[in-house]
């Protein structure tokens, strides 16, 4: 099974929350809270699915819980890696635009494959200083997989990463935008405009 085809998978399971553990530590969370935000999330997720909303529409929300339920500003630093400090503010607002975008659009797509199965959280452990670690299961023979869940801004529990079959969504993340930014000879602006024109997005073409 390819490295590809993992990160599928660990996304559909995840609902497509993939996102970063920051070096900072977490406020507490306690287990039973984490399990709710979990449960919470997949509920909502399996809601959208069997909705009546178009593609459009379907993603605009998935956008929006993403949003919501992410770390969102770690895990940008961590899946750009060492160029995020090269990057002027222009380029991260753009890049956030396009991340953003290629997510919902990416991963609402892979989620209608599991329509008709739900997510359930089986158990929980306390991970220390990182939070808490939630398994959940696909029902059926699906796998399981282990949210990672923490209070990073003191704003309640946000989604940190996602593991399955071994694979973190995060680190996989991290070395596809790797390889695609060695594909352009690390050009920043290209990368984030490819990006963009994946996802759908308007293509932008200011570097800042």
């Amino acid at each position: 099974m390819t490295i590809d085809r993992r990160r599928m998978l660990s996304l559909i399971v995840a609902a497509g929350a993939a996102l970063t553990a920051a070096a900072r530590p977490a406020t507490a969370v306690e287990p039973k809270e984490a399990e709710r935000f979990v449960a919470n999330i997949a509920d909502e997720l399996t809601q959208l699915v069997r909705s009546d909303l178009g593609p459009r529409e379907q993603a605009e929300r998935f956008r929006e819980i993403f949003v919501r339920d992410a770390a969102l500003e770690q895990i940008e630093r961590f899946v750009m890696g060492v160029a995020w400090r090269d990057m002027s503010e222009a380029q991260k607002t753009r890049f956030r635009d396009a991340f953003l975008d290629y997510v919902a659009n990416t991963y609402t797509d892979l989620l209608l494959d599991y329509e008709g199965q739900t997510l359930d959280v089986r158990d929980s452990r306390d991970f220390g200083d990182k939070g808490v670690l939630v398994f959940a299961k696909v029902s059926g023979d699906g796998p399981v997989s282990e949210w990672l869940v923490s209070d990073r801004g003191g704003d309640g529990p946000k989604l940190v990463d996602i593991t399955a079959e071994g694979v973190s969504l995060l680190r996989t993340q991290r070395q596809e935008f790797a390889a695609m930014l060695e594909k352009r000879n690390g050009d920043i602006d290209d990368f984030i405009s490819d990006l963009a024109e994946a996802s759908g997005a308007p293509k932008a073409s200011s570097s800042g």
